[in-house]
This record gives structure tokens, sequence and C-alpha cells, in this order.
């Protein structure tokens, strides 16, 4: 009869894995760097040059079916340009959300409320207006951990 123990009772170190001097161990990023932050400045050119790039077809009276196309048109290219290598927004989730309204006179008055790190993560906004139409987009970046 055998009397050692089964091998997953094993104290042996004989399976255990040496780290030779020269392996890493893995580092977790917790921030980005300061070239990946979601900058205010970077952000706005792009949300500005899709707003007046694509809102030019909008200079005519307002028209609700072309405006619920042409919002998910803007939204799409925005939230397409931050992603982009270039940009270097890694680990960053980007939301988009973007507004048309027929110029009625009236007003508007929009609000957001979001919890998150204040070192991280960051909201731009940019809008757009003509005789008969404005449009608004706003641009979210959350560091994801």
């Amino acid at each position: 009869m055998s009397t050692n123990p089964p091998a997953a009772l094993s104290t042996s170190k004989t399976n255990a894995k040496k780290k030779g001097p020269m392996e890493a161990e893995r580092n977790y990023e917790i921030r980005p760097k300061l070239i990946m932050k979601f900058t205010k400045e970077k952000v706005y050119d792009v949300i500005k040059n899709v707003l007046d790039q694509k809102m030019q077809s909008m200079k005519g009276k307002y028209n609700h079916d072309d405006a619920m196309q042409l919002n998910k048109e803007i939204c799409d290219e925005v939230k397409m340009q931050l992603k982009e290598d270039k940009m270097n927004f890694k680990r960053y989730k980007i939301l988009v959300h973007c507004i048309i309204g027929e110029k009625k006179g009236q007003g508007i008055k929009i609000g957001c409320r979001c919890m998150w790190d204040m070192t991280c993560d960051s909201v731009v906004s940019a809008s757009w207006e003509s005789e008969y139409t404005y449009a608004f987009c706003i641009a979210y970046g959350v560091y994801f951990y």
C-alpha cells in the first residue's frame, strides 16, 4: 500500500512554476497616461468638424425624416473618429449623444448626471445652428479600469 498523498493534496514544489530574473510581473494600468487622456481640445475639434460637415444638408427647412437619419450618422461618425488609433483613447468607453431639432423660437435645456472618476473621465459638447435647425452633440469618455 502506498502512503503518498493524492496529487491534489501534494505539498511538493516540483509543480510550481519558477520565475526567471528577467520575467516581468503583469502590470495593470489604473489611470491613463497623460497623452492617452480624453482631452477636450481634440474631442471638440472632431465633434465640430463632423457637425459642420454633416449638417450642411439641413441648411434649408427642417425635415424630421432626414433629421432622424442624420442624427444616427453624426453619432456613428463621431464615435468612429474618436475610436481611431491616432486619437489614442485606448481603454475608453465612448458614448455619443446627438440632438437635432427645428428652431421655432423655443428654448432648450439639456442636462445629464454621471458618476465617474474626475481624473480620467470627461464630457465634451459642441453645437451647430442655421436659420431653421439646431444640432447639439455630446461625447462622453469613460475610462475602463
